[in-house]
């Protein structure tokens, strides 16, 4: 029996049947009998309501064209249908037949298909952009090649122009490339594409970093927070360079940061501000750590000096390869380079004096002075003093009252007198209020001058009311070291013990070893007592000023 086979026309199921109005495959082939039994060949079919057309030998057509009409895989005739033949998309119209040269919006989407009806995919015709589903870029980013493109509105691409996308510019070339690791004029694309802003890029190219500013434009012959961008946007690095606006030199290191305190270029050490400013000549140095030592030229330590004092320069011929020859309240020494910072003092404050007409001022910081003497015919109001030792000065000299007097030799102020001290100085809750017949026990006991105990109660315990006065009835500083000074002060059980302990202390250890004045750090209890250089200049000061508030006894 015959079965799925072709005889005399006629076509034959599988269970040998005659087949009618049916399909049968044969041989992975398709064909088709009509109601007289007879395959069709050489034409067209409606069957189920799609049209068909099978070939002379009746093989039904499918995926393929044939005069312009396109056929699904089923066979059936394509209308406004896709269809994939061997990776290439074409589309059928209602007609059934394929767009050739030509556009067509498809469920709201542009497309373009070619002279052979295959449908344009990543790639570009006309300007246009098509995406990797063939429809049209509107707005949108395509990668064609590894290469990026983008489509404006009208669907075609950006040559030889900036976009903004999303906030962001990107640039793209007279192929329509979008550019990326790369300058354009004053610009940098990244290697997303997008227009550096406000941000460090480093360009292997030119081995060089580059700062980009707000606008994109990179940053020339300027600052950047500590780097310099010279012309043509390169970071300075290992290099000097001089700003014209500033009127100044800077050391950029390796890093591209600019130099400051002491460095060392090529062998030879050179001075800088901490805004980077070299200091062709420094004159004046401030001390780094907490404390730091003053020595002799043999090595022996002379005195010792509190973080940020400022000091000048000495005597140059003196200098050493790690010590700096300086002056400080009085005192010639050297310092260790190490301890030092230079400074200068066209742009940092520097003590100076300076007279009002009435007094003599040290100008400590822009926020304290101190009276230290009256004015003389000698001064000049208003014009700024510098001194090494506080006493002499361009054209004459000072007598600071107290600084230099012997404080064995008693006050001649009573008890009493002392008491009205602060309330004439308008202090209120110290401890110390009414205890000048402690103070003149403690002066007559131990022979102390009782009007420089009370003034140097005033600096170091603020007039009796610091905490560790409060707390440990410490009015002197007495161990009150500057790394811990709460911790390490020594306490006292009482105010009255507070006045006499320290007195004693004082008596015992400055002046019977013949520190008998308040001095600076080159003579009397200044030298060693504190690290604040003008520390006995401060207790001198207080003291002038209570000796005028009670009638100038002193």
């Amino acid at each position: 029996m015959l079965s799925n086979s072709i005889v005399d026309d006629y076509l034959v199921k599988g269970n040998g049947a005659m087949a009618e109005n049916d399909w049968v495959k044969i041989s992975d082939k398709w064909y088709y009998a009509t109601a007289s039994g007879k395959i069709s060949r050489d034409k067209w079919e409606k069957i189920e309501g799609s049209w068909y057309y099978f070939d002379k030998d009746g093989v039904m057509l499918s995926r393929t064209i044939y005069n312009d009409y396109l056929f699904q895989g089923s066979g059936a005739m394509a209308e406004n249908d896709w269809v994939k033949i061997s990776d290439k998309w074409y589309y059928a119209t209602a007609s059934g037949k394929i767009s050739r040269d030509k556009w067509e919006k498809i469920e709201g989407s542009w497309y373009y298909f070619d002279k052979d009806g295959v449908m344009l995919s990543r790639t570009i015709y006309n300007d246009y952009l098509f995406q990797g589903s063939g429809a049209m870029a509107e707005n949108d980013w395509v990668k064609i090649s590894d290469k990026w493109y983008y489509a404006t509105a009208s669907g075609k691409i950006s040559r030889n122009k900036w976009e903004k996308i999303k906030g962001t510019w990107y640039y793209f070339n007279s192929d329509g490339v979008m550019a990326s690791s790369q300058w354009k004029s004053d610009y940098y694309l990244k290697d997303s594409g997008a227009m550096a802003e406000k941000e460090w890029i480093f360009d292997k190219s030119y081995n060089s970093w580059f700062y980009l500013k707000s606008g994109g434009a990179y940053a020339s012959r300027e600052w950047i927070g500590s780097y310099y961008l010279k012309s043509g946007g390169y970071m300075a690095k290992n290099e000097w360079i001089f700003d014209k606006d500033y009127d100044a030199w800077y050391y950029l290191k390796d890093d591209g940061r600019y130099v400051t305190g002491t460095f060392t270029i090529k062998g030879k050490e050179y001075s800088f501000q901490n805004n980077g400013k070299w200091i062709s000549e420094a004159k004046y140095y401030k001390v780094k750590p907490i404390i730091a030592y003053v020595y002799s030229a043999s090595g022996e330590r002379l005195s010792y000096v509190s973080k940020g004092t400022i000091v000048s320069l000495g005597d140059v011929q003196s200098k050493k390869d790690s010590q700096i020859p300086v002056n400080v309240s009085g005192l010639s020494g050297f310092m260790n380079k190490s301890d030092l910072e230079a400074i200068d003092k066209d742009s940092e404050f520097v003590p100076h004096y300076t007279s009002d007409g009435k007094y003599f001022y040290h100008e400590l910081s822009p926020y304290v002075s101190l009276r230290v003497a009256p004015h003389s015919s000698a001064m000049t109001i208003g014009k700024k003093y510098y001194s090494t030792d506080g006493i002499h000065f361009d054209g004459f000299t000072i007598e600071n009252p107290f600084l230099f007097r012997n404080l064995t030799k008693p006050s001649n102020y009573s008890a009493a007198e002392l008491n009205k001290v602060y309330s004439l100085m308008n202090i209120r809750d110290s401890r110390l209020a009414g205890k000048g017949a402690i103070f003149k026990e403690a002066e007559e006991r131990y022979g102390v001058n009782a009007l420089y105990l009370m003034a140097h109660s005033a600096l170091e315990s603020a007039w009796g009311r610091s905490q560790i006065a409060k707390d440990k009835n410490n009015f002197f500083g007495i161990a009150a070291y500057d790394s811990s000074p709460y911790a390490s002060a020594k306490k006292f059980d009482d105010v009255d013990k507070g006045i006499l302990g320290a007195a004693k202390w004082i008596r015992e250890n400055y002046i019977d070893y013949g520190r008998d004045h308040l001095g600076n750090k080159a003579t009397g209890m200044n030298v060693l007592y504190a690290s604040d250089p003008y520390w006995g200049e401060k207790i001198a000061s207080i003291m002038m000023t209570i000796n005028s508030k009670l009638g100038g006894k002193d």
